[in-house]
């Protein structure tokens, strides 16, 4: 799998890092709109060729995959770009921020018959087939809860007068977008697309969500998913059930460690052993060696559930992303 990356930000150096890891895994190439910042990213994560012009790394014919990293808002145009240029696309996180356009990429993908896939860490780790396989021991589903916060170290900008990407509604940016989004992907691959979707944000004067509570109903049982970028918290994950639960300690964004009490289990730690963006990769490249185009439709079919519920989530609060 050779890899030409578009988008230079902190995410890139650490999913470089972890995909490396995985064997028959290289990054040839990288774009970024200015020749010295993809200089410097090149040299840093030894990567041999730099583009300005996006549509020359498109036509590289040495590159079989497009990892899009680009900011929120360009998602859409840059991975249908390269599918359109017969490349597998690794995109970023979020998908979407737009139902029609999310299903407009996967039918392409389809069409195509290329590989497109959301690289969102958390749902591909081994710990979710444990939780998945353990979680009748919890009896009936009462709670959840999930809260991923950190404080931005762009929101000093933010409340000088400035307006960082990751906060510009121009950009699809904010806490949903960038945080909550794992605790959606999180829930929904476990659940599925609840009955009713509730969002209650705190939004700067530019209309952007810097922190936010999603709430969840399905039925009989609630999940409350919480997320800010403008304070810091103690991050964690739960499913409490009527006989037992499971706690994630510092969140289920990387799922480092899940802790299992039951009636028929005391206690039980289970821990990972590689890079949390690692297994996301794995998955990827197995799925493409091994031409398992219903295992990407089942990922598609995911990524799309989970557009749809970020979707209604930030309309409620009158951000409506196009991307």
């Amino acid at each position: 799998m050779r890899i030409g990356v578009i988008g230079t930000g902190s995410i890139v150096f650490a999913f470089i890092e972890s995909a490396r890891l995985v064997e028959g895994v290289s990054f040839e190439a990288v774009y970024s709109r200015r020749q010295e910042t993809g200089d410097k990213f090149a040299s840093a994560n030894r990567i041999e060729k730099v583009y300005t012009d996006i549509d020359l790394l498109l036509q590289d014919s040495s590159l079989d995959t497009i990892y899009v990293a680009s900011p929120n808002s360009l998602h859409f145009a840059h991975a249908k770009a390269a599918l359109n240029a017969g490349k597998h696309v690794l995109l970023e996180k979020p998908f979407s921020g737009n139902v029609e356009r999310a299903e407009e990429l996967i039918a392409l993908s389809k069409e195509k018959g290329l590989f497109l896939f959301e690289t969102i860490c958390n749902i591909h780790m081994p710990h979710m087939e444990y939780i998945k396989r353990r979680i009748q021991e919890l009896g009936q589903l009462r709670l959840i809860q999930c809260n991923y916060s950190q404080y931005s170290s762009r929101y000093d900008a933010l409340l000088a007068g400035e307006t960082p990407n990751v906060f510009n509604p121009e950009f699809s940016g904010g806490a949903l977008a960038d945080l909550n989004i794992y605790n959606i992907h999180f829930t929904v691959y476990l659940f599925g697309v609840p009955k009713e979707i509730h969002y209650f944000a705190n939004l700067h004067t530019n209309g952007i969500d810097t922190s936010g509570i999603l709430i969840l109903d399905y039925g009989k049982f609630k999940a409350t998913l919480s997320a800010a970028k403008d304070s810091a918290s103690y991050n964690v994950g739960q499913i409490q059930g009527e006989t037992g639960h499971i706690t994630i300690p510092n969140g289920v964004a990387s799922i480092e460690s899940v802790t299992l009490v039951s009636e028929g289990t005391k206690k039980e730690v289970v821990e990972q052993d590689k890079p949390r963006l690692y297994y996301q990769v794995e998955v990827f490249k197995a799925m493409v060696d091994n031409h398992d185009f219903a295992l990407r439709d089942k990922f598609l079919d995911h990524s799309l559930n989970v557009v749809k519920v970020a979707k209604t989530a930030l309309k409620q609060v009158g951000l409506d992303f196009e991307y």
